[in-house]
């Protein structure tokens, strides 16, 4: 909950304090991004009021978000976010609603979970790194593995950075969170990588299977090998 006093400071449950934005200064990520149908898609948004933003040829977009960071204010980390581009029908700005949101590590998850209302779990993350290739996987903390993507990076194009925005729901509300990036990516094609889903019943395997993620190759990729960035207080969106 938010410190009366210092209105930007949360109290998390474990007694620590947490000012707000959250600081990103050291790291790295890549983001995947898929076309799926749009049924699926909205199947997974039921309940939260949006909808998913449908492309000229009626597909959904869905993002699998990879982020590796080494030094943060909440101590270094790996998180994976499984992610539908979505908007509310009563607000006109698009952002992307988070899922599922691994994390390797306790601190982060509860206070994603208790600031901001993201589905947060911890459980392992491997992300490997050589060159262009780049591989990430991620663990089911009781047994199995919940997913894995590899590839190459091809010829890429470099883009300017660009603020995002996440929406997720807290206690009932649905908030969207501006992240300020501060760094510049590079963008390619996503032909030779490929998402594969584990034996894993966990949600977020059965989500990634429900969006016909199975094997799938994304229609491209965005890898940031500097990143930094801000995390701002979530913000009501009208649903």
């Amino acid at each position: 909950m938010p410190n009366s006093d210092y209105p930007n400071i949360y109290n998390i449950s474990d007694g620590t304090e947490v000012a707000l934005p959250i600081r990103y200064t050291r790291g790295s990520n890549l983001v995947a991004t898929f076309l799926t149908d749009l049924k699926p898609a909205d199947q997974l948004l039921e309940g939260t009021g949006l909808q998913a933003v449908p492309q000229e040829d009626g597909q959904a977009v869905v993002l699998l978000l990879v982020y590796e960071y080494q030094s943060t204010d909440l101590r270094p980390y790996n998180e994976v976010g499984l992610a539908i581009m979505a908007v509310s029908p009563k607000d006109p700005v698009p952002g992307v609603y988070i899922t599922d949101l691994p994390v390797t590590q306790d601190h982060t998850n509860r206070a994603g979970r208790e600031i901001w209302g993201f589905p947060k779990f911890v459980t392992e993350i491997d992300i490997t790194q050589e060159g262009k290739k780049f591989g990430v996987v991620v663990g089911d903390s009781e047994s199995g593995q919940i997913c894995s993507m590899e590839g190459t990076r091809g010829a890429s194009l470099p883009v300017l950075p660009s603020d995002i925005f996440t929406l997720t729901i807290l206690d009932g509300t649905v908030l969207r969170e501006r992240v300020q990036i501060r760094f510049p990516s590079h963008l390619s094609s996503g032909e030779d990588f490929l998402l594969t889903v584990g034996d894993s019943s966990h949600q977020m395997a059965s989500n990634l299977r429900l969006l016909g993620l199975d094997r799938a190759t994304p229609l491209m990729v965005q890898y940031s090998p500097v990143f930094q960035s801000l995390l701002f207080e979530g913000v009501p969106v009208p649903v």
